[in-house]
């Protein structure tokens, strides 16, 4: 694919993730879909490790969960700190597609009692990540489209253009808030369209129209740790 170069597969990479910083509403569409007012500097939360799953095969559902939605998003790997004097988007080593899961009916619960998100957003195999990729370009990135499909169904479709902070805004505002650095993943927001997902969904993830990951979601055992 022009522009694009397979790097490693995502269970080579997560051994070495130390950080997952994530961005809300930084969309306008999206924002806009679910009656949220649209950010005037970056909004930022996390996910623990344990989220992440690889996007193939059979990604277990989330146990005990009602209304998870999904949130297409393009993942950056951080590969280095940023030196004075260099572009923000040196520090990007590689880039994937993810998908940022959601427990929409407990995030409307705790958003209106003022809590954090965490319990919302950061449960295990929450963040569902493709294979990275490489780039010869960084304007590669800028200039593509991304999409999701669900049984046959396209959901979402991005065009980081349409992003309210940009890719060198966002690793910019990292890195001086909370240090940004080798391993770090940064979930970069999603545009319009999310919406549930249920066992035995069948979902790919395109980057330009190639696919970049395929999997299907397996119905949780509820009596264990899945």
């Amino acid at each position: 694919m022009s522009g694009f170069t397979y790097w490693q597969g995502a269970e080579a990479v997560f051994p070495n993730v130390r950080n997952i910083f994530c961005v809300g509403r930084n969309y306008r569409d999206h924002a806009a879909e679910l009656g949220n007012k649209v950010p005037t500097s970056p909004m930022i939360f996390g996910k623990f490790t344990h989220a992440l799953v690889a996007a193939r095969g059979q990604v277990p559902f989330p146990a005990g969960r009602s209304e998870i939605h999904h949130e297409l998003e393009i993942v950056l790997w951080i590969d280095r700190t940023l030196e004075h004097g260099d572009k923000p988007e040196q520090a990007v080593g590689a880039i994937a597609l993810g998908l940022d899961l959601t427990d929409r009916a407990l995030q409307s619960q705790l958003k209106a009692q003022g809590h954090p998100w965490e319990a919302a957003k950061s449960f295990r195999h929450s963040a569902i990540v493709s294979d990275f990729y490489t780039v010869s370009s960084f304007t590669d990135v800028i200039d593509s489209t991304f999409a999701m499909t669900v049984n046959g169904q396209k959901v979402q479709v991005g065009q980081p253009q349409d992003m309210v902070f940009s890719f060198a805004d966002l690793i910019r505002h990292c890195a001086q808030t909370y240090g940004l650095g080798h391993g770090d993943l940064l979930f970069t927001g999603t545009p319009a369209g999310v919406g549930p997902l249920q066992p035995g969904d069948e979902v790919v993830l395109t980057m330009n129209g190639q696919t970049w990951a395929s999997f299907s979601l397996a119905k949780p055992d509820e009596g264990g740790i899945v």
